[in-house]
């Protein structure tokens, strides 16, 4: 066991050495941060409204950046090793299949959470930043100074950061499942988009399933029935939207999702392992 963490390991850390120096994820964080730090010119609304949009934008630009991220990468972790046969150099040592495949999405998970972290905390420097800037401006009554320091500083956009990585982190494990069985990193990529969209339909499916009368054929219930369970829900993750919007949201919803995602990621590491075992390369 200690000697596959330690290949594991290994992998990872190539992994992620070999993402960190590819120009396309500079210039990717570079365009999200960008970004974050650009919304906070936008004066014109009442403080209540300019952290709402700050919260917006920023999150969809950790949100967005960390999709391109997770798709460019994950799309050529083994079509690409394939491309350079540098594949057959890394599994001719003492290194079980199931384990390069563990490592390269350990290598790219640690990647997403090092990107969402730092655009987490850039996000946090921007809202205090604007808090500064409205109570030294708008902060003479306690109770106002009172309501800007609470919005700047919720705590509930921890669960939303959190959120968003084990979202990304599914996409990943999509990514990498279908990099197990494909050759062309866009072919990769186009099924991550379309399993990505179908999951954003996915309980418009389950119910459309659930409710299907006599009159549906049993091909159409099969389909749905495949749609909804085999598909990852991302509907769950539209938590962040109810946090951004101040709503509350408890803990254990947050928990339950991090759960189900966790979950999913470990079938389709092993449904990806099974497929990688069986591979000709």
């Amino acid at each position: 066991m200690m000697g596959s963490l330690r290949r594991i390991t290994a992998v990872a850390g190539n992994t992620f050495l070999e993402a960190v120096r590819q120009k396309v994820f500079a210039v990717l964080l570079v365009f999200a941060l960008v970004l974050i730090y650009g919304a906070n010119y936008f004066t014109e609304f009442s403080f209540q409204e300019q952290f709402k949009f700050l919260k917006d934008l920023g999150y969809a630009s950790i949100s967005l950046t960390g999709l391109l991220v997770g798709l460019l990468g994950a799309s050529q972790l083994i079509p690409g090793e394939i491309e350079r046969r540098t594949i057959l150099t890394a599994l001719c040592r003492p290194l079980r299949r199931w384990e390069f495949i563990a490592g390269k999405y350990l290598g790219l998970a640690t990647l997403l959470a090092v990107m969402v972290a730092i655009m987490a905390i850039a996000v946090g420097g921007v809202l205090g930043w604007k808090e500064a800037q409205l109570i030294a401006r708008e902060g003479s009554d306690p109770a106002v100074a009172a309501a800007i320091q609470k919005e700047a500083r919720d705590p509930r956009l921890l669960q939303a950061v959190l959120l968003v990585e084990m979202k990304l982190a599914v996409v990943a494990a999509v990514a990498v499942f279908f990099s197990t069985i494909a050759t062309s990193t866009t072919f990769v990529m186009a099924m991550t988009l379309m399993v990505y969209l179908i999951g954003h339909l996915e309980s418009v499916a389950r119910e459309q399933w659930l409710e299907s009368g006599e009159v549906a054929s049993w091909v159409a219930k099969a389909f749905l029935a495949v749609v909804a369970f085999l598909v990852p829900d991302f509907n769950l993750y539209n938590l962040i939207d109810e946090i951004i919007a101040g709503n509350a949201v408890s803990w254990r919803s947050t928990l339950e999702v991090t759960g189900y995602s966790a979950v999913y990621i470990a079938v389709l590491l092993t449904a990806a392992s099974v497929l990688f075992e069986g591979r000709d390369i």
